[in-house]
């Protein structure tokens, strides 16, 4: 059976977590099997996820737009716009996941 470990970090991938490293030295070290960058939905979406994709390297990315609202025509040109030039190895969601049993 695979084991899941979650750990968050805080700020972008490059904010300093100790005096010497940031949160890409954390997830190099722990080498994790998929990383989930959560991005807002809104202005700046797509610089931020350009920028940590690139710092993140060759780490396999889930980019999850935080506060999407598929009515709000900034959030779907963002949500499309990345779609359509993901980088490989990169998926996006914009929907919550669910949980078995409906529950999110």
């Amino acid at each position: 059976m695979d084991s899941v470990l979650v750990v968050e970090t805080a700020g972008g991938v490059r904010s300093p977590i100790a005096d010497d490293g940031d949160n890409i030295a954390l997830i190099d070290a722990l080498c994790p099997g998929l990383v989930v960058l959560v991005a807002d939905a809104g202005l700046g979406t797509i610089n931020l996820v350009r920028l940590s994709s690139e710092a993140l390297g060759d780490q396999e990315v889930v980019v999850f737009l935080n506060r999407f609202d598929p009515d709000d025509g900034l959030h779907e040109a963002n949500r499309r716009w990345l779609a359509d030039r993901a980088d490989p190895g990169h998926r996006l969601r914009s929907r919550p996941l669910r949980c078995p049993g409906g529950r999110s």
